[in-house]
């Protein structure tokens, strides 16, 4: 998520230079025209209060403009002239925070090495040095936090990544029993062959796997010597690097033997069957170890956010200010990534069900929410899931409430910037006339995010997965969206896709027609292909309930 809009507006002081003209006789042309090769005379030097804050703003302004690098050495710079003219706490923390903000954007959010600098400091460190400067630096807290919710993600991806490669080697393994327990059927050398060429995906996929370097072990966990090297991280696997090069090339041994005909004896298929386990549960101990370190991430950057959400309050009630809503939306987010990821580890077990009971692959994702959403499928990481994405929905709610008063107080600056009775000065005509333009096109690009967070918010009452089911809801959003966009037909495909999902096939034909009738070819592709799908079924399912009561016997 971007973090252009945790950096406030820092104070701009400017300067006007008055020109004068002298009197006397004019002077010869040679001596008003310095020699360029002597550069002239030495220009006023800028009073180093000014120079810091242009420096602060300047920092802050190529930031906005995404160009992180820059804006981090300007905020390198202008932190070395605090420090040496001993100017306040608050622009140096800023200062700090300004550099954190840009190693987050730039990926770098622990500590890291530079062949020219050696170990710098990460995002992370610097926003810990600027709580040092402040205790209380709002700006530095809510950086922690989005770094620690940035790290997650990266953890996600790696168990993600080691999840499939679980669920794959159960296939195999039950593709492989079911295929020898029918060798002398064509049904059982298809199983057979296909056992085989998922092992084939399975060994190449571990292979770019090992080689990144940082999934089966974690270079995190061993300190970066001052040249960049460090000592070889812990192996993370319950099986060694090589007995499980040695598990999968026994694996597909027996395979070849098995599509060639050889009659596999019992330790032919235990050797088979362990490989899988142990592979299995080797793959199992990594992906536990990312998913622990993601949920101890995810789980501080939503402490860090709620703290920073009750620490602003605190503020706006001292200060009169409107709170700074938009930790709403990030905890969001946090939030529905706590609901994913439950949700993930149930549809884990979801899956291993569904190849047990001898899913083919391309059905296995429909088999697994089928099991999943089963009122008889019951655990924690189910009850877990749905606990946080409605958490995740109240928040939605919290910003998007938020958001409008933050409008209605745009609109009614914009009101208030009217030109008075003495309009005469052209100057401050043109002045109030850029601000009005200024302030719409701020108030326009910012309903398009609103817009995002009201499609989010209905997602989660449509989708069955999360839980949250309430098309009464899911309606009040797509008027919600209508009133930001009369001429956007999304509303209609909200409204449709929460009839769809509660099986009200007659509304949910017509709000999909809407749709179809509102909606661009090429803006709106992806969903005018799902809506003609929709439409499709709908009036298969009210073809079928019309003909319920005909005699199909005659």
């Amino acid at each position: 998520m971007g973090s252009m809009n945790k950096l406030l507006v820092f104070a701009v002081a400017g300067a006007v230079t008055l020109l004068a003209g002298c009197s006397g006789p004019p002077d010869p042309e040679s001596e008003l025209m310095p020699n360029p090769l002597q550069g002239g005379e030495p220009a006023p030097e800028t009073p180093m209060d000014e120079r810091i804050v242009d420096l602060l703003q300047e920092s802050k302004q190529q930031y906005d403009d995404g160009h992180y690098e820059t804006s981090f050495r300007l905020a390198e710079q202008v932190d070395r002239l605090i420090l040496e003219n001993q100017f306040p706490e608050e622009d140096h923390a800023m200062a700090l925070t300004i550099q954190g903000y840009c190693l987050l954007q730039l990926g770098h959010i622990d500590d890291y090495f530079v062949d020219t600098f050696g170990i710098q400091k990460g995002a992370v460190s610097k926003f810990k040095l600027a709580l040092d400067v402040r205790g209380d630096d709002f700006r530095a807290q809510l950086g922690i936090a989005l770094a620690q919710f940035r790290r997650h993600g990266d953890s996600v991806l790696k168990a993600e990544a080691l999840g499939s490669g679980v669920v794959q080697l159960e296939a195999i393994r039950e593709d492989f029993k079911r295929g020898l327990a029918a060798a002398d059927t064509d049904e059982g050398k298809a199983r057979l062959r296909e056992a085989s060429r998922k092992l084939a995906v399975f060994k190449s996929n571990r292979d770019k796997l090992q080689a990144l370097g940082y999934i089966f072990r974690d270079p995190r966990t061993v300190p970066l010597r001052q040249d960049g090297t460090s000592a070889e991280a812990k192996w993370l696997g319950s099986l060694s690097e090589k007995d499980s090069i040695a598990a999968v090339n026994d694996m597909g041994w027996i395979l070849e033997d098995a599509l060639e005909g050889t009659a596999m004896s019992s330790k032919d298929r235990q050797v088979f069957n362990d490989s899988a386990l142990a592979l299995a549960d080797s793959w199992r101990a990594v992906r536990k170890y990312w998913r622990l370190q993601a949920l101890k991430d995810l789980q501080a950057a939503r402490d860090g956010f709620l703290k920073v959400r009750k620490l602003d309050e605190q503020i706006a009630a001292d200060t009169g200010r409107m709170a700074y809503f938009w930790v709403d939306r990030d905890l969001t987010f946090v939030f529905q990534s706590l609901g994913a990821f439950f949700l993930d580890s149930g549809l884990e077990a979801a899956r291993l069900k569904a190849i047990a009971e001898g899913v083919t692959e391309d059905r296995l994702e429909a088999r697994a929410k089928e099991i999943y959403l089963d009122k008889n499928f019951v655990s924690d990481d189910k009850t877990e899931s749905k606990r946080n994405y409605e958490a995740a929905l109240s928040y939605t709610e919290s910003f998007v409430r938020k958001h409008k008063q933050f409008e209605l107080l745009r609109r009614q600056k914009v009101d208030e910037a009217q030109l008075g009775d003495e309009n005469t000065n052209p100057f401050m005509v043109d002045l109030v006339k850029r601000y009005r333009s200024t302030m719409d096109e701020l108030i326009q690009s910012e309903r398009a995010l609103r817009a995002q967070m009201i499609l989010e918010a209905a997602a989660l009452c449509i989708d069955p997965l999360f839980q949250v089911g309430d098309i009464r809801k899911a309606n009040a959003w797509a008027n919600e969206l209508k009133s930001l966009d009369t001429d956007d037909p999304i509303h209609h495909f909200v409204r449709a896709t929460a009839y769809f999902q509660a099986a009200e096939y007659d509304s949910a034909l017509s709000e999909y027609k809407a749709f179809m009738t509102g909606s661009s070819i090429s803006e709106h592709a992806n969903r005018r292909s799902l809506a003609r799908q929709r439409i499709a079924q709908c009036e298969q399912h009210l073809s079928r309930k019309a003909g319920a009561g005909e005699d199909d016997g005659r």
